[in-house]
């Protein structure tokens, strides 16, 4: 439906109306909450729970000591285990593991590669088939598609029924289960 009088060009009963447009006002209060002692604040700042203390004079301090030399600091040096750091490993504790009875992993063998092919002539090739073809076509066999439907007028198609087959369209007003809560 088109606007009538969208350009307030007719006036209406009383003076500054426009015919066929109502005026309405809304007006609302707002309201400040106030925070902490006087002088209440519109805001919370958290500042005057407590005495701002400047400086630690006239203030009980109590120092945590850390290691057993009872520093005022955790320096992270002593008493973490790791007092003889180790920057090299020690000749006389490195066992050489082995690998198909050497030294080094060659990765040659004893991993079901042996022997190992260095060239496709050493490897035995055999020519996958599909369909008893030597190659895939992707048209057949693929769940009875050997048919392409190019137009919708030769698709079989039926209407979805609802409600244990009553009703050709869904109404979503009954067979719901009502939602429970523990």
């Amino acid at each position: 439906m088109a606007s009538k009088n969208p350009s307030f060009e007719d006036a209406g009963a009383l003076p500054g109306q426009a015919e066929h447009w109502t005026l309405q006002a809304f007006t609302s209060l707002r309201r400040i909450a106030g925070f902490g002692p006087v002088p209440h604040r519109a805001w919370e700042d958290f500042e005057r729970w407590f005495e701002l203390q400047d400086d630690l004079d006239g203030v009980t301090v109590a120092i945590a000591f850390f290691d057993p030399l009872a520093e005022g600091v955790e320096d992270f040096n002593e008493a973490w285990d790791n007092d003889l750091y180790l920057t090299e490993l020690p000749t006389g504790q490195v066992i050489t593991a082995p690998f198909g009875g050497g030294a080094v992993e060659d990765f040659d063998d004893g991993w079901s590669n042996v022997p190992y092919a260095t060239a496709w002539d050493d490897v035995a090739g055999v020519i996958g088939l599909f369909d008893a073809e030597p190659r895939e076509d992707f048209e057949e066999a693929w769940r009875s598609n050997q048919l392409y439907a190019w137009t919708w007028g030769s698709v079989a198609s039926s209407t979805a029924m609802f409600d244990a087959g009553a009703d050709d369209t869904e109404d979503f007003e009954n067979g719901w289960t009502a939602a429970t809560t523990i």
